[in-house]
This record gives structure tokens, C-alpha cells and sequence, in this order.
């Protein structure tokens, strides 16, 4: 006998008992349903989907920025989900660029990279001590003026303790500074061929004094068009490219100066060697 042919009468004595296991399938999905329903998709990369839970900062941390930052606390939290994002789409798309370009780094290359970091220590030492120098010279002349001798004395104190920590032996380099060696030269090769393929405007940050930002804009273009990432959400993706315009606080690398024939690192030891 099929369920068709089973008279209709055959169920009313499981009618309650149905609907009460119904609704404890219903209760025990209902947070994974909700979710599902409320989790907007803000954007796509690389077949990724990336949604607005990815975007949120940790309970614990949301809960300590709310209590400092108190009305700025709203301000916050969207700039963190911005700049999250940002991460989240960037990321990938450097990472298959370095892999089609075949960018690697050699153990030679991180090597190089801690010898020029003693070197420019060498330099910052020696500039220390000449500041140092010329200051005691001052005083000895009498050319500080007595408003200002407290102001020295304090200079003096903080030149010296520099020189202090900076005459101490580096220890050799941890794995975590290898790490950060390694991405930085990966960083550098990856800015110097996307500057050749695409060129545009290269200002000049702490963490990077050549940051081809011009080019970097022009390839998630290029990315954009081969729909490799989408933003779907309209104000996550006006902040997105606003992120990648020049900004107005960084100086603009004029076009004659802009040089990738050697990283960064060694062009300002080099040209802290000609003074």
C-alpha cells in the first residue's frame, strides 16, 4: 500500500505529535536559516564569496573600542570593516600576480636584505654621533642660549642612549624577521614589475618610500574587467577605490626619480654612503 492510498484518517492521531517534531527540526535550524538570510554578501574574489560576518572585528576587541572610543565607536567599526575588506580582496589578487610573474625570494636575497640593515644602522650611528658632537661643541662655546640648556640636556641624554643601543651586537635574525624580510622583498618585486606593466603615480610612505599606488589601482581595474573580484555592496565599494586614489598627505614621487632598478633599502643606503 503506497502512501497515496493510506486514508487520511490514518494520520490524525500523529497530527500533534508531527507538527511538535516539525517544529524542533524548525527551532534547531532556525539560527543556521537566519544567518544564512542576514549574511549579506558585500563581494567576490576569485570565486571566494566574501560576506558581511567576515568583516567584523572580534566580540572582545568590539567590546573594548566601544568602551574608549564611545561615540567615535561607530566611526571605528565601519573603517575596520573597510579596511577589512580591502585586505580580503587585495590579498589574493597580489598573491596570483606574484604567482603569474613567477615571483620567488631567494635565501640570498633575505641575507643581502639584514646586511643592509646593519649597514643603514651603521649610517643612522654614525649621524648620531655627529649630532652628538656638534651639540657638545655648542654648549662647550656657549652658543646654547641658558632658556634653551634644559632642552639640550635632554637632546644630549636621548642622542647618547641611542648611541647606547645601537653600539649592542644584533643578535641573528628570528624566524618571524626572516618572515618579515621575506615579504618585504616579495612586496618590492611585486611593486617593481606591476610599476613596468602599468607605470602611474609612486608617492612615498614609511613603510614604503617608492609605493607605486597609481599602479596598483590600474591592475584591480584590470582585475575588475577580467572579473576576477566584484563589489557588490555600493558603499563597501566606493570606499574600496578610495583607498587606492593618491593620497593627499604622501609625497608624490616626482617621475624622474622613480627607480626600481634596486630595492628601496639599498638606494637609501647607498645614497646615505655619498654624503
Amino acid at each position: 500500500m503506497s502512501l497515496r492510498t493510506l486514508p487520511t484518517t490514518f494520520f490524525r492521531p500523529f497530527s500533534k505529535t508531527l507538527f511538535s517534531f516539525t517544529m524542533l527540526v524548525v527551532c534547531a535550524f532556525a539560527p543556521t536559516l537566519f544567518a544564512q538570510k542576514v549574511d549579506k554578501q558585500i563581494a567576490r574574489v576569485l570565486q571566494q564569496t566574501i560576506t558581511a560576518s567576515q568583516l567584523e572585528p572580534d566580540d572582545k576587541i568590539k567590546v573594548q573600542a566601544k568602551a574608549q572610543l564611545k561615540k567615535d565607536y561607530p566611526k571605528w567599526l565601519t573603517q575596520i570593516r573597510y579596511v577589512k575588506l580591502a585586505s580580503m580582496v587585495w590579498e589574493p589578487l597580489q598573491q596570483q600576480f606574484v604567482k603569474e610573474k613567477g615571483i620567488t625570494v631567494a635565501p640570498s636575497e633575505v641575507t643581502s636584505f639584514f646586511d643592509y640593515a646593519k649597514k643603514a644602522r651603521e649610517l643612522q650611528k654614525a649621524q648620531f654621533q655627529q649630532a652628538l658632537q656638534k651639540l657638545n661643541a655648542d654648549m662647550a662655546a656657549g652658543k646654547v642660549p641658558p632658556a634653551q640648556k634644559a632642552e639640550a640636556d635632554a637632546m644630549k641624554k636621548n642622542l647618547q642612549n641611542a648611541l647606547d643601543q645601537l653600539g649592542k651586537p644584533l643578535p641573528e635574525p628570528s624566524a618571524q624577521e626572516k618572515e618579515f624580510a621575506n615579504r618585504t622583498i616579495q612586496v618590492w618585486k611585486f611593486d617593481q614589475a606591476l610599476y613596468k606593466q602599468f607605470g602611474g603615480t609612486v608617492v612615498m610612505k614609511q613603510a614604503n618610500p617608492m609605493e607605486p599606488i597609481g599602479a596598483y589601482k590600474k591592475y584591480l581595474e584590470d582585475r575588475e574587467k577580467a572579473k576576477n573580484f566584484e563589489i557588490t555592496d555600493a558603499d563597501y565599494k566606493k570606499n574600496f577605490w578610495q583607498m587606492f586614489d593618491v593620497p593627499k598627505q604622501a609625497p608624490v614621487v616626482p617621475a624622474n626619480k622613480v627607480d626600481y632598478s634596486k630595492p628601496w633599502w639599498v638606494l637609501m643606503v647607498e645614497a646615505g654612503q655619498k654624503k
